[in-house]
């Protein structure tokens, strides 16, 4: 898997190995039961230079709990269970990409859905610039129940889901330090967040628009009173100290 946004993965590793566990393994094997619901999922790979990445899914158990100890004062907090998988999606015709996730996960610990993350990144950069390497991914954040949502940003949405976010090219030129320079994708959001209910499927169908090109060009070393320049489509330059892209500006844009 190329280097890319792992915001949600690196919260399910959070609570899955949150400070100093008490509690004996857990039993992570799944076993979902004959009646259980499944949710089909369907990604359309928006370039060839893209790829849908496997879909990281977490499930929660209340039943085989966790003790940690949280707080300064060494108290023990019970917890539930989290058990995190990787699912690869199959190429099924073309450009559309397919897997399935079963609601109820089963198991000794009884394994409920909770989360999943899907979406695309770039697999191949050099199209844009020969010396460009793979960044970030953007795709969607589905949590499943009150657990994964807790955050209080997800948008509830109530039956099946049919996504098509519009995305453009994002190159980052870091000076500094040796770091590689990268293409990611922007969008109106790097993963939209879905709090989802009475959901059978999902469909992800991504565009990308690589005739606007926005630059991110880091400084060869740190000078007082400089800063790093973002650089859009039309050749416009953000105010200084401005930290992300404004995708609206770029939707916008006329480039010839």
């Amino acid at each position: 898997m190329n280097k890319r946004s792992k915001a949600l993965l690196i919260s399910f590793l959070f609570l899955s190995t949150a400070s100093c566990s008490m509690s004996r393994a857990v039993n992570k094997m799944l076993s979902p039961p004959a009646d259980t619901k499944w949710v089909n999922f369907e990604v359309k790979n928006p370039s060839q230079y893209t790829k849908p990445f496997p879909l990281e899914v977490r499930y929660i158990s209340h039943e085989c709990l966790k003790k940690r100890v949280g707080g300064f004062d060494g108290s023990v907090i019970t917890e539930p269970s989290y058990n995190v998988i990787g699912i690869p999606m199959q190429q099924e015709s073309g450009d559309i990409w397919k897997a399935k996730v079963a609601m109820t996960g089963g198991g000794t610990c009884k394994w409920t859905l909770s989360a999943v993350n899907l979406g695309i990144e770039y697999i191949d950069a050099t199209h844009l610039g020969k010396d460009l390497v793979p960044g970030t991914a953007v795709g969607v954040t589905l949590a499943f129940d009150n657990d994964a949502s807790r955050n209080g940003q997800f948008t509830f949405v109530t039956g099946d889901v049919d996504l098509s976010p519009k995305y453009y090219p994002y190159i980052r030129e870091k000076k500094m330090g040796g770091v590689e320079n990268s293409l990611s994708l922007i969008g109106k959001k790097d993963f939209l967040s879905l709090r989802v209910g009475e959901i059978s499927s999902v469909k992800f169908f991504p565009e990308i628009d690589e005739m606007k090109i926005t630059r991110f060009v880091g400084l060869e070393k740190k000078i007082k009173g400089k800063y790093p320049k973002i650089i859009y489509p039309d050749g416009s330059v953000a105010p200084e100290k401005t930290l992300f892209p404004d995708f609206d500006k770029v939707d916008k844009m006329n480039v010839n």
